[in-house]
């Protein structure tokens, strides 16, 4: 009896758990579940596009962004180079002044604004004439030397003749033996001192000056420097060679000065 009455009260048991977990149990919507079946196929596509989509999206930001830098790169540069070409004009101006300063001939400063289409010749342009001052024959300098001489003239401008041309000649001579010689031009880009004695002791490196004997460039102007000694030829003067130190394809602001 007590066996039958312990069955009967496990099976009670038994029977309100069943009910009460029905009864807390939710009901089951089989829409509900497709739904959000749906909603997790969707997120897991857009997780997926998002994932394969990022790189590429980093790749066009970082592309604009080197294309922003590349361009303010690009404006730095060019303000660079405005400040270093006016602090190079600045420069030239304060060699010219300094010039100006120590040498009593001076009479103004111009801009080279032309070269002559001759091959054959090597004259300048430059933009101040005889309204300024300038008269034929004037010596031209630069700061590294004597450019050459005033060959023509008019209101506004006038003709600068180089000592490359042909037809330029400047007594001269060597600024450590103090031997003298005349400085010619040859059309290119080296001179040619000539009429100095086979005898005499010539060496490559040797600085060459006017010698003021000419009555037109003043004593003391620097021409160039020997860059070669040929002894080989036949005669009484040897054949040399100078380099000019006025580099004529970079001039672009002289100073002329009086006649010696």
């Amino acid at each position: 009896m007590p066996k039958k009455w312990l069955l009967l009260f496990l099976f009670v048991i038994i029977t309100l758990g069943l009910m009460t977990y029905q009864s807390n149990r939710q009901r089951w919507f089989p829409l509900k579940f497709l739904n959000n079946t749906f909603n997790v196929f969707h997120d897991l596509r857009h997780s997926f596009m998002d994932s394969v989509k990022s790189p590429f999206r980093k790749m066009l930001i970082r592309e604009e962004e080197n294309s922003r830098l590349k361009e303010e790169l690009a404006k730095l540069l060019r303000g660079h180079e405005e400040c270093r070409e006016v602090l190079l004009e600045n420069k030239r101006l304060k060699d010219l002044l300094s010039l100006k300063e120590i040498e009593q001939r001076y009479i103004t400063s111009a801009h080279v604004i032309a070269r002559s289409t001759d091959r054959w010749s090597n004259t300048f342009i430059i933009d101040k004439g005889a309204t300024d001052g300038i008269e034929k024959d004037m010596a031209v300098v630069s700061n590294q030397g004597l450019a050459g001489k005033i060959s023509g003239v008019s209101e506004s401008y006038s003709h600068l003749l180089l000592l490359t041309d042909m037809s330029f000649s400047a007594a001269a001579r060597l600024q450590e033996s103090r031997i003298e010689g005349v400085l010619t031009g040859t059309g290119f880009r080296k001179c040619t001192l000539k009429y100095i004695p086979y005898e005499e002791e010539v060496k490559k490196g040797d600085i060459v000056i006017t010698s003021g004997l000419d009555l037109l460039f003043p004593p003391g102007i620097p021409l160039g420097y020997v860059s070669k000694v040929d002894k080989s030829n036949i005669g009484i003067f040897q054949k040399i060679e100078v380099l000019p130190f006025v580099d004529s394809t970079r001039l672009e602001v002289v100073t002329i000065i009086k006649k010696g």
